[in-house]
C-alpha cells in the first residue's frame, strides 16, 4: 500500500489506526458482511421499502399491539445480537489479518470494541431517525421519546452486555454446561449422552469455518494503533517472533462459539414460528427482520469462510435448485384461500371450459332475471310512499386500491357522507366495486349498515369505527413472513375438516378481523340473501388471473353478464371472454364457503407483502390485486350499467357514479427527465409502471363520455379526493402513522369534496 511508505509517525498512527483499518477491510474483503448493515440503514432512513410502509416496522414497532419502551427494547436486543453476530463473523473472518491481537488479552472484546465505527453510526442513526418520526409523525412529548430511545439502548445492552462478559470467554466454560470439553487436539469430547449430537452439529460447523490454509504474505494489514477500551488508545506490540501456528490457535479459539450462536439464533426463529400464535411470542416485525437477517449473516459467513472463492457458485446453485423444487411442486410458495376445497377434483381451466360458461345463454338469462330482481327490491326500498311518481337515484361505488389509507379514506368518507345524508347514500347504493383496501373499507362500512338496520349497533356513524379499520395490519404480515413463509410453513388451520397451510395471507386475515371485531368473519355464502333482497349493496370483487389477464369475478350472486356478451341484450357474441365467474367456476370446489375476509384478500394481493393466491383447478390459477387491471372498479361499473341499461332508464331517475380515489385526479407532466445512463434504462419500463393507473383513469373517462348513447338516465359522477401529492403523500402500506390518519380524516373538508358531498345530497333529495 501507498500509506506504508508514509515516514510522519503521528500521520502513520491516524492512517492505521485499527478501527479504520477494519473499515477498509470489509470495503475491500467483507462486502457480503456489509450487504445486511445497507438494508438495515436503508429500512431505519426510509431508503428502502417507503411505498410498501417498511421502515414503519424499525421506527414504529409494535408489540401487543401497543408502541411503547417495551418494543423498542425488543427492537434493542435484536440489534444488539445482530451486531454481536457481525462482530462474530468479522473476527472469524478477519483475525488471522491482524497478527497483534494474538499478544492482548481478550483478543475478541477488544476486537469488537475496535469494530464498533459502523454498528455505532447505525445505533446513532437509528436514534436520530426514531426521535424525529415520533416527533413530526407521532406528536409524542420529549418524555414518550426519551423513555422509548431509552429502552432500545437498554435492550441492546441486555444482549450485548452478558454476551461479551460470559459467552465469549473461553470455549471449556460455555461447553462445560453441555458437558463437552475441547481437548488439546481440538476434538470435542462428550461426558453426557445428551450433549451428543449438539456436539457433532458444533464440531462440524467448527471444522467448517476454520480457516485451513496459511495466510499469504500480503494478507496481514498493517496496524500501529488500537483502542484497549472505548476511551484508550495504545500502541500495537510486534509479533514477528511469535510462531504463526500458535497465533493461528488463537484465532480460532471462537469459532465453536459461533456455532453455538448460529444454532441458538435458528432455534429462536423456528420457536417464534412454532408459537406464533402465543400472543407474547409476537415480537415487533422490525426485531423479527433483524433476527433473520442475523442468521443470514452468520451463515452467509460461515459458507464464505468454508468455500472461499467458490462461495458465489455454490450460492447460485442454491438459487438454481429452489429454482427447480418450485417448479415441480417440491417447494409451494402459493397461498391458499380459505373456505374451498382444495382435496377434491380441481376445476378444468381451458379454453373449451371458458367458451362453453362463456356461451351458455340459458345461464344469462337465468342471472339477468335474478339480479333484475334486485332492483326491483332495491326501486321498491328507495321509493317514497308519498311520492310513487318519483323514481329514486341509483347510486354505484367506485372504490379504489392502496393499502390502509385507501380503507380508512373509504371508510370515514362514505361514512362522513352517509351521515350527512341521513342513510340515504347507502340506502341508494346498488353495487360497490374497486380493489385492495377501497373495497376493505367499503365491505366494513357496509357491514355496519347491515347490523343497523337489524338494530345490533346503534350509531353506525361513530368515529370509533374508523379508528379500528385504521389499526396496523403490517405488522402480523411481516412476522409471519419473516419467522414462516421464507422458511418451512408447517402449520395447518382446519376449517369443516379441511386443512390448509397458515401464512402471511392467513395473518392478515385474521389481523383484518381482529380490528373489525370480527363483524367481517363470514363466508360468501352468507351474503346472498341480504344482496338478494336489496337489504345492502351488492358488492363485485375483481381480482386478476395471472395466467392469462383475465377478471375473476367474485359476488355471492350469479353475475355471468358480467363474462358474457350477447346479441340479445345488444352486444355481440364473442370467441372469448374476459372474465370468469369465480362462484360457478368453482361450484364443484364449494365456492360458496369461501371466507369473506379471504375474497378481500383476493382483491388485495399486493406484490411480495401479501402471496400469490393459488386455487384449486387444472392448471393452477394464480390471482393478484384486482388494481392491476381495474384500480378504480369503473369498469366493473360500466358493464353493470349497460347490461341492465333498460330497467335503469325505465325505473330510475338516473345514476350517480361516486368515485372514492385516494388521490387527487391530477396527471402531473414529467419534469426534467435526466439523460444519465441508468434513467435511460429504466425509465421505459419505470414510467409505464408508474402511470399504469392513470392510463386506466383515461379509459375509465373514455368510457363514461360514452354512457349518453346507449344509457337513457342523466348520469353523473362525483369524486372523493383524498389529499395525498407532493409533501402530503401517505405510503402505500398496511400501516398508518398518527400523522397520516390525522391527514386523511382532514381530507373530508377539502373544498373539493364538501362541494361533492352537497352536490350528493341535491342529487338524493
Amino acid at each position: 500500500m501507498a500509506f506504508r511508505r508514509i515516514k510522519n509517525q503521528t500521520l502513520r498512527r491516524i492512517i492505521f489506526f485499527f478501527p479504520f483499518q477494519l473499515v477498509l477491510v470489509h470495503l475491500r474483503n467483507n462486502q457480503i458482511l456489509l450487504v445486511f448493515w445497507v438494508l438495515l440503514f436503508g429500512f431505519t432512513t426510509s431508503s428502502f421499502g417507503v411505498n410498501y410502509g417498511v421502515p414503519y416496522l424499525f421506527l414504529d414497532p409494535e408489540y401487543l399491539g401497543k408502541v411503547d419502551v417495551w418494543s423498542y427494547m425488543i427492537m434493542g436486543f435484536a440489534v444488539g445480537g445482530f451486531i454481536m453476530a457481525f462482530n462474530i463473523s468479522s473476527y472469524i473472518m478477519n483475525a488471522y489479518r491482524f497478527h497483534f491481537l494474538a499478544t492482548l488479552s481478550r483478543p475478541f472484546f477488544k476486537y469488537c470494541v475496535n469494530n464498533s465505527i459502523i454498528p455505532l453510526a447505525f445505533v446513532i442513526t437509528y436514534l436520530v431517525e426514531i426521535i424525529t418520526f415520533q416527533y413530526q409523525s407521532e406528536f409524542l412529548d420529549e418524555r414518550k421519546i426519551f423513555i422509548d430511545a431509552f429502552g432500545f439502548l437498554l435492550g441492546m445492552l441486555l444482549f450485548i452486555g452478558p454476551a461479551t462478559t460470559y459467552f465469549f470467554t473461553t470455549n471449556k466454560d460455555i461447553f462445560r454446561v453441555l458437558g463437552i470439553k475441547v481437548g488439546t487436539d481440538n476434538r470435542m469430547k462428550a461426558e453426557r449422552p445428551l450433549a451428543k449430537p449438539i456436539k457433532v452439529i458444533l464440531q462440524k460447523n467448527y471444522e467448517w469455518r476454520r480457516i485451513k490454509k496459511e495466510p499469504k504474505e500480503g494478507d496481514e494489514w498493517t496496524v500501529e494503533t488500537y483502542l484497549n477500551d472505548p476511551f484508550q488508545v495504545m500502541l500495537t506490540r510486534d509479533t514477528d517472533h511469535y510462531e504463526r501456528t500458535a497465533l493461528k490457535k488463537v484465532f480460532e479459539q471462537n469459532h465453536l462459539n459461533a456455532a453455538l450462536f448460529e444454532i441458538l439464533a435458528v432455534i429462536t426463529i423456528l420457536g417464534l414460528g412454532l408459537f406464533r400464535e402465543v400472543t407474547f411470542l409476537q415480537i415487533p416485525a422490525g426485531a423479527t427482520i433483524v433476527l433473520v437477517c442475523t442468521i443470514l449473516l452468520m451463515l452467509t459467513s460461515a459458507m464464505h469462510t468454508m468455500l472461499r472463492q467458490w462461495s458465489p457458485t455454490f450460492f447460485i446453485g442454491i438459487f438454481i435448485l429452489l429454482y427447480v423444487f418450485s417448479k415441480h411442486d417440491l417447494i409451494d410458495p402459493h397461498s391458499p384461500v380459505f373456505g374451498i376445497n382444495y382435496d377434491t377434483i380441481p376445476a378444468t381451466y381451458n379454453y373449451e371450459t371458458l367458451d362453453s360458461l362463456q356461451n351458455d345463454f340459458v345461464n344469462y338469462q337465468e342471472d339477468y332475471k335474478h339480479t333484475t330482481y334486485i332492483l326491483n327490491n332495491w326501486k321498491k326500498k328507495n321509493r317514497n310512499p308519498r311520492q310513487k311518481w318519483k323514481k329514486p337515484k341509483m347510486v354505484l361505488i367506485c372504490a379504489n386500491g392502496g393499502g390502509l389509507r385507501s380503507a380508512l379514506w373509504t371508510f370515514c368518507s362514505l361514512q362522513y357522507a352517509d351521515s350527512i345524508l341521513q342513510g340515504e347514500l347507502l340506502s341508494h347504493t346498488q353495487l360497490i366495486t374497486g380493489s385492495s383496501g377501497g373495497m376493505i373499507g367499503s365491505a366494513y362500512l357496509r357491514e355496519l349498515y347491515a347490523m343497523s338496520q337489524s338494530d345490533t349497533i346503534t350509531y353506525m356513524h361513530s368515529p370509533t369505527y374508523a379508528d379500528s379499520i385504521a389499526q396496523d395490519m403490517l405488522n402480523p404480515i411481516a412476522f409471519t413472513l419473516a419467522i414462516n413463509d421464507l422458511f418451512i410453513r408447517f402449520q395447518k388451520i382446519t376449517d369443516k375438516g379441511r386443512s390448509y397451510t397458515k401464512d402471511r395471507g392467513y395473518a392478515l386475515e385474521k389481523q383484518l378481523n381482529a380490528n373489525t371485531n370480527q363483524i367481517l368473519n363470514k363466508r360468501l355464502k352468507d351474503y346472498y340473501e341480504p344482496e338478494k333482497q336489496a337489504l345492502i349493496p351488492m358488492m363485485v370483487f375483481t381480482p386478476i388471473i395471472i395466467n392469462d389477464g383475465r377478471t375473476l369475478y367474485i359476488s355471492p350472486q350469479p353475475v355471468s353478464y358480467l363474462t358474457q356478451k350477447h346479441k340479445e341484450h345488444g352486444l355481440e357474441l364473442t370467441t372469448n371472454t374476459d372474465g370468469v365467474e369465480f362462484r360457478r367456476f368453482f361450484k364443484n370446489q364449494d365456492a360458496d364457503e369461501l371466507w369473506f375476509s379471504s375474497a378481500l384478500r383476493m382483491s388485495a394481493t399486493f406484490p411480495y407483502i401479501s402471496p400469490v393466491i393459488t386455487l384449486p383447478s387444472e392448471p393452477k390459477i394464480d390471482v393478484m390485486d384486482a388494481g392491476l387491471k381495474d384500480n378504480y372498479g369503473a369498469f366493473t361499473a360500466i358493464k353493470f350499467l349497460y347490461t341492465f341499461r333498460n330497467w335503469i332508464s325505465k325505473n330510475t331517475s338516473g345514476v350517480v357514479i361516486i368515485q372514492v380515489r385516494d388521490s387527487h385526479k391530477i396527471f402531473p407532466i414529467e419534469d426534467n427527465p435526466g439523460h444519465s445512463l441508468i434513467h435511460l434504462i429504466t425509465r421505459p419500463l419505470g414510467n409505464v409502471y408508474n402511470n399504469i393507473f392513470n392510463m386506466q383513469d383515461y379509459n375509465n373517462d373514455e368510457f363514461l363520455r360514452h354512457t349518453n348513447r346507449w344509457l337513457d338516465a342523466p348520469i353523473e359522477v362525483v369524486d372523493l379526493q383524498l389529499r395525498n401529492e407532493g409533501a402530503d403523500n401517505i405510503s402505500l402500506s398496511w400501516h398508518l402513522t398518527t400523522d397520516e390518519k390525522r391527514r386523511i380524516r382532514s381530507s373530508l373538508y377539502l373544498p373539493e369534496n364538501q362541494k361533492a358531498i352537497i352536490r350528493l345530497k341535491e342529487l338524493l333529495k
